[in-house]
């Protein structure tokens, strides 16, 4: 053994396995005043017999498991009147928990001349051992654990024993050293160690009572392990509970949910509840180069980190509400949670992502950049506040890192852990905390179902953003495809129309022109006939001469429809008389309706004025109406004309009594080729040219024309239709000539 000026001061004793290993020391005169306190102090020792029984009746009554072993360390000091008591497991030559160690309280300087004193049990204390100072590598201790016998020290201090000055095995307490083993199923398990300050030479019973107590004492020892054992395995199947229940919770959230946003919130919450830290913190990456998102060891990717969810465990001793915070937000609504007798108060953001949520670029930031380069193992720092007092100030006060010393960062990435970096989960706390390995594996796992989440978030937006312009082009397609079904629609019909016009036009050009070349073969047969008399040829003279003028009429005007269509013919201007004009055409219309029993009623102005336009065309059109009058009008009524003016303009109107015109019929009154419904199988002659003939001289004329067809009131009997014709043009002609020009 080593001394503390580092002499060697004892030699082993050869002996056999069954003694005592007693060391006899020299004895050292002790002071009057010590050796009375001694001999006061015997009237406290325990029978060696006793001292088991005591410690059995210590472990069948006391269930606290924290101030078991300190009552054992209190009954075995006290039985061997020691200064102090220590008992302790050992494993892998360490002293380990559980340990205790028991001490007099009255050891203090002058104790030991203190002659007037009686100590009692009031002057002992128990306490733990929080930094045990004793060494198993001690040769006392070692000795002991090897043979497992007890050895008796009397003075620590004067005998080969202590350990060598400058040794690094540090010296027992005391000067008075007694220790043994404790054993439990024939294996050592522990330690034993009584004690004095003061030299002294320790007696048989002694010894005996250490030997005594140390089964008993080695049950207690192996019943603590036993119970810490399982209070570390409950701990643990709470934690895998816990870190259970937080997966779960993040799957159902996955579930539940189709917002990204919510599902983050729901994470980091349920995250920071479970691992018990101060603050928790998702972060999205917003790459600007799609080119760089998977990691490289050297380079940074140009991207931007954006803060979209933060929850918060703020602790408040004096308060338990809850804090909601997001850029200086608060909201009191209330609930608390109290942990481990300490109060809690939660600080939450609200999961509600705005336009301006708070952003940096990930160059900013050292310990991103680094959590980037690590990917995909997380960055897990016990105590980062040195590397915080470096961060720049902006992302500094993003994340709200004052005071942080634990943090954790732990990348969102692709399924495979290789893939891009979505983002980060950051966990921090307000004092240096290590990261368990459980801690990571669990968080790996939670980061890998909230980076699903996020891809098949944006897989399906995506994916929605793709039908949706899929459903547009279809959409524009369909819309399309409906005009041009509509057009086709449209031009079917109008081919239809064209059929039925160009069939109705084909069938009354054929009788108009059929008709005339028959009457005209009938003539020239009957003329080529010799013996006709002369009144006869004359006759059939006359009759080709007027089919041959409906001829040329019809072909005339075929040809001045064709002409006045694009309005290409130029307006001469002459001065008329109205008056005469019509009273002109109403004489010999008067003439051809004498055997139809029609007359002709004139209403004009008293004085009618002259008027400068071209004659031909509205002479053409006043004909084509009044034959057309005629045309349609009921035996024995009259056809009336009246002339007006009004608003400058002149007004003609022209309206016979008769059929009249269906309503269906009316819009396309002045088509080409287009004639009532019925009129052709009534045998009524006509072409279907005039009306079309008359709109187009009324457009060169720059005027306007109207038909009306209604029943008329003095007819009601007959139920005769009154169809009025009104034709508007103006009166000037300078109208006219700035038109042409």
């Amino acid at each position: 053994m080593i001394d503390r000026q580092g002499n060697q001061d004892f030699t082993p004793i050869e002996r056999s396995a069954s003694e005592s290993c007693t060391l006899h020391l020299p004895q050292i005169a002790e002071p009057v005043s010590v050796q009375k306190f001694l001999d006061r102090l015997m009237q406290y020792q325990v029978d060696p017999a006793l001292l088991g029984q005591q410690i059995c009746q210590i472990l069948a009554t006391n269930f606290d498991r924290e101030s078991l072993l300190l009552q054992i360390a209190n009954t075995l000091g006290v039985a061997c009147q020691a200064d102090f008591c220590l008992i302790a497991a050992v494993a892998e030559q360490k002293v380990v928990n559980p340990n205790a160690c028991w001490q007099n309280k009255s050891d203090r300087p002058n104790a030991a001349n203190a002659t007037d004193s009686t100590p009692t049990l009031e002057n002992w204390q128990t306490t733990g051992l929080q930094s045990p100072s004793i060494s198993l590598e001690h040769p006392v201790l070692a000795k002991v654990l090897a043979d497992g016998e007890i050895v008796a020290v009397s003075d620590y201090l004067d005998s080969q024993a202590a350990s060598p000055p400058n040794s690094a095995v540090p010296p027992l307490p005391g000067r008075a050293i007694l220790a043994g083993s404790t054993r439990f199923g024939g294996a050592v398990n522990g330690i034993m160690i009584v004690g004095k300050s003061q030299p002294h030479q320790w007696s048989a019973a002694d010894r005996q009572r250490l030997e005594t107590a140390s089964d008993a004492i080695g049950i207690a020892i192996s019943h603590l392990e036993k119970t810490q054992a399982i209070a570390t395995l409950n701990e643990q199947l709470q934690r895998q509970a816990k870190y259970k229940n937080l997966l779960g919770s993040v799957a159902a959230a996955i579930d539940t949910s189709s917002e990204v946003d919510q599902i983050l919130q729901q994470v980091i919450e349920n995250t920071v509840d479970t691992l018990e830290v101060d603050r928790g913190q998702i972060l999205l990456l917003k790459y600007t180069d799609p080119l760089f998102k998977t990691p490289s060891p050297h380079q940074t990717p140009k991207a931007k980190l954006e803060l979209v969810s933060e929850y918060a465990l703020k602790k408040d001793a004096n308060k338990q509400t809850i804090e909601h915070s997001d850029a200086g937000k608060k909201n009191t609504t209330g609930k608390t949670k109290n942990k481990e007798k300490t109060a809690k108060s939660k600080s939450k953001i609200p999961n509600s992502k705005v336009d301006n949520s708070p952003v940096f670029w990930l160059s900013e930031s050292s310990l991103f950049e680094k959590a980037f380069h690590s990917t995909p193992k997380p960055l897990a720092l016990d105590d980062a506040g040195e590397l915080i007092s470096k961060e720049q100030e902006g992302a500094t006060e993003i994340l709200k890192l004052q005071g942080i010393r634990g943090l954790m960062l732990v990348p969102l990435t692709g399924a495979n852990g290789q893939e891009t970096v979505l983002g980060f989960l950051v966990l921090q706390h307000s004092e240096p905390r290590t990261w368990s390995p459980e801690e990571l594996e669990v968080l790996e796992l939670v980061c890998a179902q909230a980076s699903r989440a996020i891809i098949a978030t944006q897989t399906l937006k995506e994916v929605q953003t793709l039908v949706q312009d899929r459903t547009a082009q279809l959409q524009q397609s369909l819309d399309v495809q409906g005009k041009l079904y509509e057009q086709s629609a449209n031009q079917l019909e109008q081919m239809r129309n064209l059929k039925l016009i160009k069939d109705e036009f084909i069938t009354t050009l054929s009788h108009e022109l059929r008709t005339p070349l028959t009457i005209m073969k009938l003539a020239i047969l009957m003329l080529k006939q010799a013996e006709q008399p002369s009144a006869s040829r004359v006759k059939y003279l006359d009759i080709l001469d007027q089919q041959c003028s409906k001829e040329t009429a019809l072909v005339n005007d075929l040809l001045a429809l064709k002409q006045f269509e694009p309005q290409q013919v130029p307006i001469s201007i002459v001065q008329i008389d109205l008056k005469r004009l019509i009273q002109d055409l109403a004489g010999d219309f008067e003439k051809k309706w004498a055997d139809k029993g029609l007359t002709l009623k004139v209403d004009l102005p008293q004085f009618a004025p002259s008027w400068e336009t071209e004659p031909d065309s509205f002479k053409r059109v006043l004909l084509e109406l009044l034959t057309n009058a005629g045309k349609y009008s009921a035996s024995g009524t009259a056809v009336v004309l009246d002339m007006s003016e009004a608003g400058g303009c002149i007004v003609l109107s022209v309206s016979n009594f008769g059929r009249g015109i269906s309503a269906a019929d009316l819009p396309h009154i002045f088509d080409k080729f287009r004639r009532g419904t019925g009129i052709t199988d009534q045998a009524i002659p006509g072409t279907g040219l005039g009306l079309a003939l008359v709109k187009c001289l009324v457009d060169h004329l720059n005027g306007t024309i109207d038909v009306s067809s209604c029943p008329a009131e003095s007819f009601e009997a007959d139920e005769l239709w009154r169809t009025s014709f009104t034709l508007t043009l103006p009166q000037f002609p300078a109208e006219l000539s700035n038109l042409e020009e």
